[in-house]
């Protein structure tokens, strides 16, 4: 064959392949102009249309029936999709980023890897809705009914999900850091390894849902109902299950500090899980604090007391959450293990509050009171901020923890110290320290007792 005849054959392909792009395009032009004219004329019903591909950005198709329709790669950005019809659909690969879907029908819908960036889908039918691998940031689910919806490897971030029906939803593996699920129905739900990081999960039902190794560190549990579920190498550190029940629920295997440590507890998590006194001082002795520990029962109390709580700092003034933060913050600052000296309870009362330590050595003890009453981080406030701002569990990262640790060094009145350090049958041995403020105001006005030994007889009980 000539070259000439080469040449010919390869211009033919080339007209023929410019000739296919003219025809695509003036298919999908005819389409989209199709589309929009039936709209304009009134016509709403566009049952199995084939729009593949086509560029709907901006387009107003609120209240149309497109059952059954195929959208696959399709752009919807900013479309007006209100109260339509979508069922059965297929939106595989499709943009609709700032869509409004707000109150349409997207039940038995295909959206695998769609764009649903900012969506609006509240009050959507969304049952059974196939949104493997979307990506959802920031989108609202608000209210929407999404019952066995597959929703697995969705990036989530700060979604919006208060009072959606997300019953045997499978969420596993999915990211919703900072998502709010207020009041959501999460019964039977599959969010195994999903990232719960700071999510809103208060009153939230997730009765026998799946949570096995999924991240819930700094989310917010109040009031949730956990009967049942499964929290096996869940990593719960900074959760806060105030008025939370965890009856039974599937609790991890091994207690381990790195996953529970300032975990929020409170009596009415206590009582309404059934749990054990043995329980409760299990997770408190890995990291977990109890927020009204006064409000435990007098023989609970003083169970988790015995040989445990032995440092108590006593504080004119209430203790905020930050504050608390703040003094994690300092405690991580100076240890190098976790759990080495660790919050065990918050107790504020009348206006006063009076924080509980778990520490065993005497050095420790003294290196942390003394940092706190004299102020000395301020020498290394720098290396303090920054371990505060790159820790995983830190809540409000842009908190002023430095004036927090101020205004609690001006508020201590009183530190106890009790470490016992041996013992035999008849007596225990203890070191003690006691510093009392004569004055909040002025911390340079005190009385110190520094550490002394004493014998105490063993009392049975």
């Amino acid at each position: 064959m000539t070259n000439a005849s080469l040449e010919a054959i390869a211009g033919n392909h080339g007209a023929w392949s410019n000739d296919m792009e003219r025809i695509e395009r003036t298919i999908q032009r005819s389409g989209r102009e199709s589309l929009l004219a039936t709209y304009a004329a009134g016509g709403r019903e566009f049952r199995d249309w084939n729009l593949d591909g086509q560029n709907l950005r901006d387009c107003d198709l609120s209240g149309a029936d497109f059952e059954g329709s195929s959208f696959v790669g399709a752009d919807l950005t900013n479309a007006n999709l209100r109260g339509g019809k979508f069922s059965r659909c297929d939106f595989t690969r499709a943009t609709l980023s700032r869509a409004i879907l707000l109150e349409s029908d997207i039940s038995w819908a295909t959206m695998p890897d769609a764009d649903l960036v900012g969506a609006d889908l509240r009050r959507t039918h969304a049952r059974a809705v196939n949104l493997t691998k979307a990506l959802m940031i920031r989108a609202r689910l608000n209210d929407a009914d999404c019952l066995g919806a597959m929703m697995s490897g969705v990036n989530a971030t700060a979604a919006q999900m208060e009072s959606a029906n997300l019953e045997c939803v499978d969420m596993s593996g999915s990211a919703l850091m900072n998502a709010n699920l207020t009041g959501a129905n999460c019964s039977w739900a599959n969010l195994s390894d999903a990232r719960l990081n700071w999510a809103q999960l208060c009153w939230c039902n997730l009765e026998a849902a799946d949570l096995e190794q999924a991240n819930l560190t700094g989310a917010s549990m109040r009031g949730a109902n956990m009967s049942f579920s499964n929290l096996d190498e869940a990593v719960l550190t900074g959760a806060d299950f105030y008025f939370a029940t965890l009856s039974g629920a599937l609790l991890p295997n091994e207690m381990v500090s790195a996953r529970l440590s300032s975990v929020r507890l409170t009596s009415q998590t206590y009582t309404r899980s059934n749990w054990s006194r043995e329980l409760l001082r299990e997770w408190q002795q890995h990291g977990a604090m109890i927020l009204d520990f006064e409000a435990l029962p007098r023989d609970v109390q003083s169970f988790l007391r015995k040989g445990e709580c032995n440092l108590r700092i006593y504080f004119k003034g209430t203790i905020s959450d930050d504050e608390q933060m703040a003094l994690e913050a300092l405690i991580a600052h100076l240890t190098r293990n976790a759990g080495d000296l660790r919050i065990l309870s918050v107790s504020n009362d009348q206006g006063k509050s009076q924080i509980a330590f778990y520490c065993h050595e005497p050095g420790l003890i003294d290196l942390f009171v003394s940092t706190l009453r004299e102020k000395t981080w301020n020498h290394d406030s720098d290396s303090l901020e920054k371990r505060f701002r790159e820790s995983e569990a830190s809540r409000h990262k842009d908190l002023d923890i430095l004036a927090r640790l101020d205004q609690l060094a001006s508020e201590i009145c009183h530190i106890q110290a009790l470490v016992p350090v041996s013992k035999d049958d008849k007596t225990r041995q203890y070191q003690i320290r006691l510093d009392a403020c004569e004055s909040c105001e002025n911390l340079n006005e005190k009385t110190q007792i520094s550490w002394s030994s004493v014998s105490l007889p063993k009392v049975s009980r």
